[in-house]
């Protein structure tokens, strides 16, 4: 049975595998520094969540308390156990918390994509019409075109406009594009 496990301080071991594997799993514009990872632990409105079975680290997800949604920022389980529905897992325990679950993903132009959204239309989320531009993680960066999902599906224009701004002012600090 798969349990999540909220991590509070870079001391704490799971801390390094979930980086670990954030590292290995998004490219760079879709990761903050280490530094700022470490920073984020300190906020009450992000939980690094760290999933296990059976004791054994499996994933982790970043997520944040969006003004009463709950906005996925990263999710991955380790590569060997993708496909042995950790994700989906992951996702269930999320959706349990009776919140609108909101994420983004790249637009789906290969392989990856087309298979990262498959998985989230398989379990339940459906694409949001608003175009979307995330603004950098770190300075120098620009703005990158994602797609948002939610579940249930869809958000209306106010919630989308909330997320806007929750993600400019709090989860990208108000940087703007280089």
């Amino acid at each position: 049975m798969l349990k999540a496990k909220r991590i509070t301080a870079e001391s704490d071991e799971m801390f390094k595998k979930a980086m670990d594997l954030y590292e290995q799993s998004f490219p760079a514009v879709e990761k903050r520094d280490r530094k700022d990872n470490i920073e984020l632990l300190k906020d009450e409105r992000f939980g690094l969540l760290v999933f296990s079975d059976k004791d054994e680290f499996v994933g982790m997800a970043g997520v944040w308390d969006a003004d009463g949604m709950l906005y996925v920022e990263h999710l991955c389980t380790l590569p060997e156990l993708r496909g042995k529905g950790y994700g989906a897992a992951a996702l269930d325990l999320l959706k349990a918390t009776g919140k609108t679950v909101v994420l983004e993903i790249e637009p789906p132009e290969d392989e990856l994509t087309k298979r990262r959204q498959n998985f989230y239309l398989r379990n339940g989320f459906g694409y949001n019409p608003y175009v979307h531009r995330h603004p950098p993680y770190r300075d120098g960066d620009e703005r990158h075109l994602l797609n948002v999902m939610s579940f249930p599906p869809p958000t209306d224009i106010s919630t989308a406009l909330s997320l806007e701004r929750f993600i400019e002012q709090i989860v990208t600090d108000g940087r703007k594009e280089a």
